[in-house]
């Protein structure tokens, strides 16, 4: 065991006339629960078939925490003290200070750190003293949203009136909302669907903004960030329309570029709080790898398995355990396990917990996990942000959850109340975590991944203009808000047929409003709806999925349940699904076709050639093959007839000179695999430098491309127009290169496998991939 003690911090006097408030305690709390989190880990040590896939033991040392004083009305100070609170921590204050200044800020601090009184604070004292003054706070989820509103009233005094206004808020109730509340707890798609349309019900609310609140803002990257960036804009423009300009106060608990994230998401100039002076316990990590199970394969045991028992044993040695599973269907199957494993009287104590269930089923759950009446919860990533549990034991990640962000946001779900607490990472066969069971020193010294959005993003910006057009006719000087790119887009809207110009201004030409046509989620269209042979709703996917998972004869998990794909319907962008028992997954085989558009920047890293900008991206699904679930066997090859699907969206790319392919010892017959092995690594490597999935880009290789002269890839965002990650891919290029050739490097196999340069969703099957010359032309070229 390698411990890292973290220094520990005194606490400030008092200076204030006033006592201080703030945090629940006043520094680590002693409990028992060290002796039987070490007793379990030695016993695991002590187990000759366990041993041997802990590669990593670390000790992160607790810290007291590092008290200030600011003055707090009297209303609100009792509220606090009935509360528990007694002291601010210094980051409180601080953010506090900043925020009642109004400076738009945002506070980044870990699980527990009472990020939520630096804004609850501010939102009480403004309504204590203006009863007229009005509050918004948006979360990611529902579920988030209705765990933050219990927080405010318990906070806020007589004069603060706090709702919940989302899709589940009954309409009979919506109503005396509008007119009554004065906090209005929502989340984005209410925020664009039902509040922003329909502004003139909401005149007295926006014209009497003070504070807008957006949390977890970790949550809003990508396309659903670049899509909130613009709802952010829009409210911002209808607040000034009605004489409110409020301060934003943004709030996270890990991110890589939080000024900077938040000022992109609302155009604003943000400061951070960034020193999290909270008391936190000490926590032991444990970082577990299945053991290889195929040599020659380079495959390893199930992760699922053996988080299921590393759960069995910390339920039963009575330690409150959470387990994080990245799908519903492996958190069903990993409670049904679980179940069967544990003893009669700890099989009651233990639930799933994931999106899908009613709310009620949800709640319940919730409850009984913070009250200590459960021992263990096996859930999605729907707990993994701020809901409050209570103090978990031990959390159990089954594989890496794909940014350090995440790793370190699902570890904090224990140990919430400063007591001892353990939390095991178990790796996955992808290449990303194995790159972390070689290096696991970087789970604890690796700055978290920048998070990106693209709010110039010209199809959804376009469609926010005819959003925006809907609540108040545009003029010039909307670009303060749009930016300059409306110049171009709305010409463009004009010609066809959106927008209509009367007298100086553009008005919306349609019928109801565009906001009911734009999902925040996607990018490109509306997304197809999925109904199966009962005429039910099942659920919705975007077109760039939908015709590479919900083509005709494809199966598509809904809930843990199979349905086979019987029609694909492009012009009403409907999937319609019958439901059975299969035993057989599919796999598509796609056809790609990319040119540049522009090229934005071009460099050099060693003696390779890179550049980003914008490319035309044409794919075609050309077939699918049913592979065995039990065996992965192909069963056969079926066509499928479907339309090319072209969009233009932002890139990167990097060629390779012949002379230097000649110096690496690649043959011609071997550099198409090289190529394509190299590209399949850099896009599971992706994620450690800005926070993406592999699924949210897209790549191409070959031993010649036109445009490139010669051999290269490119790594594509997903999406049309782009989501700002290939950016990020440029500027952190050599890093990224490194670590691709250092995840080729350190996989034990031999010829290539999940781990190191075969991918879940490369469409020509992962063939050809020549994971030796990979390694041998990256070495040169980075020499």
């Amino acid at each position: 065991m390698r411990p890292t003690s973290t220094e520990t911090c005194a606490t400030v006097s008092s200076t204030s006339e006033a006592p201080p408030i703030g945090g629940l305690n006043e520094g680590v709390v002693a409990d028992d629960k060290r002796s039987s989190i070490a007793d379990v880990i030695d016993a695991w040590l002590d187990d000759p078939e366990i041993a041997p896939r802990i590669v990593h033991i670390e000790r992160i040392e607790g810290a007291d925490a590092v008290f200030a004083d600011i003055a707090v009305g009297a209303a609100v100070r009792g509220r606090l003290e009935a509360a528990g609170v007694g002291r601010l921590y210094r980051h409180q204050a601080e953010a506090i200070a900043a925020i009642r200044s109004g400076k738009h800020t945002v506070v980044v601090a870990g699980t527990a750190s009472g990020k939520s009184l630096c804004y609850q604070i501010p939102i009480a004292e403004a309504i204590e003293a203006d009863r007229q003054a009005t509050a918004l706070a948006v979360f990611p989820t529902k579920a988030l949203a209705q765990d933050q509103l219990g927080s405010l009233l318990r906070t806020g005094t007589s004069n603060l009136v706090a709702a919940t206004y989302d899709g589940d808020t009954p309409r009979d109730e919506r109503a005396w909302i509008r007119r009554n509340a004065n906090v209005v707890v929502t989340n984005p798609d209410m925020l664009h669907l039902g509040m922003l349309p329909h502004h003139e019900r909401w005149r007295h609310f926006l014209g009497q903004l003070r504070y807008v609140v957006v949390d977890e803002i970790h949550s809003f990257k990508g396309i659903f960030g670049s899509h909130v960036g613009l709802v952010l804009r829009r409210l911002r423009r209808l607040a000034e329309k009605y004489g409110a300009t409020p301060t934003f106060v943004f709030a996270s608990a890990t991110i890589g570029n939080p000024a900077e994230l938040a000022g992109a998401l609302s155009g604003l100039d943000v400061a951070a709080v960034t020193d999290d002076v909270a008391p936190r316990g000490a926590k032991t990590y444990v970082a577990w790898n299945p053991p290889i199970e195929d040599e020659a394969r380079g495959l390893r045991g199930s992760p699922l398995t053996d988080a299921t028992n590393v759960f069995c044993d910390l339920v039963a040695n009575d330690l409150q355990t959470i387990t994080f599973s990245r799908s519903r269907k492996a958190s069903e199957l990993m409670y049904r396990w679980a179940r069967d494993r544990l003893d009669e009287e700890r099989r009651a104590l233990v639930a799933p917990y994931r999106a899908g269930y009613l709310v009620d089923e949800r709640r319940r759950t919730e409850e009984e996990l913070f009250s200590g009446r459960l021992l263990g919860v096996i859930a999605t990533n729907a707990l993994e942000l701020g809901i409050d549990v209570g103090g978990l034991d031990a959390a159990v990640l089954t594989t890496f959850p794909g940014t350090i962000s995440s790793f370190r946001q699902q570890a904090g779900r224990a140990g919430r109340s400063r007591r001892e607490s353990l939390a095991v990472l178990v790796a996955g066969h992808d290449a990303l975590d194995q790159h972390y069971m070689a290096h696991p020193e970087e789970l604890f010294v690796r700055p978290a991944e920048a998070a990106v959005v693209n709010v110039t993003n010209e199809q959804i910006l376009a469609d926010h203009l005819r959003c925006a057009a809907y609540e108040a006719p545009l003029v010039p000087e909307d670009a303060e808000w749009f930016g300059h790119d409306i110049e171009t887009i709305v010409p463009d809207l004009v010609r066809s047929g959106d927008l209509g110009l009367r007298e100086g201004r553009l008005y919306w030409s349609g019928g109801g409003a565009p906001a009911f046509d734009v999902d925040l989620r996607t990018s490109g269209g509306p997304p197809y709806e999925i109904i199966d042979e009962q005429s039910r709703h099942i659920g919705t996917i975007d077109e760039a999925r939908a015709f590479t998972q919900c083509h005709e004869g494809a199966v598509y998990l809904h809930q843990g349940e199979g349905y086979v794909v019987e029609v694909l319907d492009v012009e009403v962008r409907e999937v319609r699904v019958r439901r059975g028992e299969v035993a057989y997954f599919t796999q598509p085989q796609t056809a790609k076709e990319l040119t540049v558009v522009a090229r934005e920047d071009s460099s050099t890293i060693g003696l390779v050639d890179l550049g980003h900008g914008r490319v035309s991206v044409t794919t075609e699904v050309l077939g699918f093959q049913r592979r065995s679930l039990s065996t992965g066997e192909v069963l056969d090859t079926n066509p499928v007839d479907l339309p090319p699907r072209s969009f233009t969206t932002q890139a990167l790319w990097l060629s390779f000179p012949p002379d230097l392919v000649d110096q690496a010892g690649v043959t011609p017959a071997a550099l198409p695999g090289t190529m394509h092995a190299i590209e399949h690594t850099a896009i599971a490597m992706l994620p450690l430098y800005a926070i993406c999935d592999r699924w949210d880009v897209g790549g191409l290789s070959s031993a010649f491309f036109a445009d490139l002269g010669g051999p290269g890839f490119y790594i594509y965002d997903g999406y049309p127009g782009g989501a700002g990650i290939a950016p990020i891919a440029y500027q952190r290029a050599r890093q990224h290169l490194a670590a691709t050739l250092q995840a080729l490097v350190d996989c034990p196999c031999s010829s290539g496998c999940p781990s190191c340069v075969q991918s879940p969703k490369c469409g020509n099957y992962n063939d050809p991939l020549d994971k030796h010359g990979a390694i041998e032309l990256l070495a040169v070229a980075l020499r």
